[in-house]
């Protein structure tokens, strides 16, 4: 499929098992809730982008980001010591410009963040960052293909998303005078790819992981609530490649400390696990026109996922994320 947007400005709404080449996110008829067509200046800072990518392994966990939201860009990386329990982390907020880019191809991606002291590259087959003393020079292998979702977002608005994990990696991940070999299956990689018109007030809350499981088979699991639900769902988890697609997903934690165990199930009981919080990395943005509190959890999941060929996966202090996300565009 070339284009997300058709001639006369449709979209085919739900799971896409065919790439979508490019995101014209301006021939969208973006209109008010009362009939009236946005013009397209406006719809170009209305639309906004994030990628982000992650990698997790025995001892250490990282994960970068560009977020544009075409009037203000936000990009952060940080490494976290699984031993020591040490966050390293470097963020940088951006206006946009030559040195913020999120090039609207997800089957050939490419985003870049350009910030003094802050430099982010994702592509389709790299990682490469650096802030002080951190360093990610990491070569991607993508083994299976995304899980592609487009869904409706408030009452005209849309999201776009592809998710894929696990993806093998090769590389070098550079800390505080370490160097960690991130070489697949002890490490193994995600990336999230969203753009659109959300809602102006968003929210979410976001499970994954990318791991090996003890008998060899990889990992990949992603589940959300809140964001991308209007029908259709972005959960799923993969055993070897395989996928196994899930219904609603519900999260139940202490909004008051994050670092009480979460409980995340899905209404078809594919999915019953624990999360266990060990640290997190978090911003909190009150202007006068946007708001945000994010917080991103790194931990371990234990629990049960049950395959479409009813075998049952035991997870047992899996490293992984979950999210806590609202945002006033």
């Amino acid at each position: 499929m070339d284009q997300l947007i058709g001639r006369q400005g449709q979209i085919r709404y739900g799971l896409y098992d065919k790439p979508v080449e490019y995101i014209n996110y301006l021939d969208y008829p973006l209109q008010t809730p009362m009939g009236f067509t946005v013009p397209k200046l406006l719809r170009r800072v209305m639309a906004n982008q994030f990628h982000f990518a992650g990698i997790i392994g025995p001892e250490i966990m990282a994960g970068m980001a560009v977020v544009d939201l075409k009037w203000v860009a936000n990009g952060f990386l940080y490494v976290y010591d699984r031993t020591s329990h040490a966050l390293i982390e470097a963020k940088k907020l951006s206006l946009p410009g030559a040195n913020v880019s999120i090039r609207p191809t997800p089957t050939k991606p490419q985003s870049v963040f350009k910030a003094p002291g802050v430099k982010i590259e994702i592509g389709a087959g790299s990682l490469k960052a650096s802030a002080g003393d951190i360093g990610i020079d990491v070569a991607l292998e993508s083994a299976i293909p995304p899980l592609r979702l487009c869904t409706r977002a408030g009452y005209r608005g849309w999201v776009y998303m592809e998710k894929t994990t696990p993806i093998n990696l090769s590389g070098r991940v550079t800390y505080r005078g370490r160097t960690i070999d991130v070489g697949s299956p002890d490490y193994r990689g995600l990336m999230d790819w969203t753009t659109g018109y959300m809602r102006r007030d968003t929210y979410w809350n976001w499970a994954a992981t990318a791991t090996t499981l003890p008998d060899g088979r990889s990992l990949g699991l992603n589940l959300s609530c809140g964001v991308n639900e209007t029908s259709f769902t972005e959960n799923a988890f993969w055993i070897d490649g395989s996928l196994t697609k899930v219904d609603m997903s519900d999260f139940v934690f202490n909004s008051r400390n994050l670092y009480e165990p979460w409980r995340i199930t899905s209404a078809d009981r594919k999915v019953d696990l624990s999360f266990y919080p060990e640290t997190h990395r978090g911003e909190s943005v009150n202007a006068l026109f946007i708001k945000s509190k994010f917080t991103q959890l790194m931990g371990v999941f234990s629990g049960r996922l049950r395959t479409d060929a009813g075998e049952n996966i035991e997870i047992k202090s899996c490293p992984g994320w979950a999210e806590d996300h609202y945002a006033k565009w």
